[in-house]
Formats: C-alpha cells, sequence, structure tokens
C-alpha cells in the first residue's frame, strides 16, 4: 500500500477489501463465498475473515529496469502491491 493511499484511506478497510475480492476469485468455487457473504464481510468489522487460500497463479513483472527513476519507484509500489496481493494477507 503506498503512502498517499495509507494517508487517504481506512488501511483496515483497504486490506479487507483486498482480502474478501481474493475469497470470491478463488480456484475451486466450493472455495468462493456467496455474494451475501461477501457484503457481510465488508460491512461489518466484526465478521471473522477466513484466510484466502494460495492463489492458482501469480505474475510479477519488474518494471523498474525499463522505466525511467520517477517510474521506478511507482514500478517498486506496483511490484510489492502485487506480490502483498499474491499472499492473500
Amino acid at each position: 500500500m503506498g503512502q498517499t493511499l495509507s494517508e487517504t484511506c481506512n488501511t483496515n478497510k483497504f486490506w479487507r477489501c483486498v482480502n474478501v475480492r481474493l475469497l470470491c476469485v478463488q480456484d475451486d468455487p466450493s472455495d468462493r463465498h456467496a455474494m451475501a457473504i461477501a457484503v457481510l464481510l465488508l460491512s461489518s468489522d466484526s465478521a471473522t475473515m477466513p484466510d484466502p487460500k494460495e492463489p492458482v497463479f501469480v505474475v510479477k513483472r519488474d518494471l523498474s529496469n525499463t522505466a525511467s527513476s520517477s517510474s521506478k519507484a511507482e514500478a517498486s509500489w506496483k511490484n510489492e502491491l502485487l506480490a502483498s496481493i499474491g499472499e492473500g494477507r
């Protein structure tokens, strides 16, 4: 999560949204939650959030080798976000 985003939004809600999104796109359909459960997880801070399973595949690209110096920081941030999302936590 970038510094600007962390300053402008609730970090816990951001990661809750990321986790719910990962739960909704699990490889095995039986592991996916119904929309009503997804809405409950998004609307309640006290609902227990199950951990998403490991993704089937994760695509990582190192954009910093071909980017300008101003773009390298953004590319690094994007790679960190992809890695965080890939871990499901």
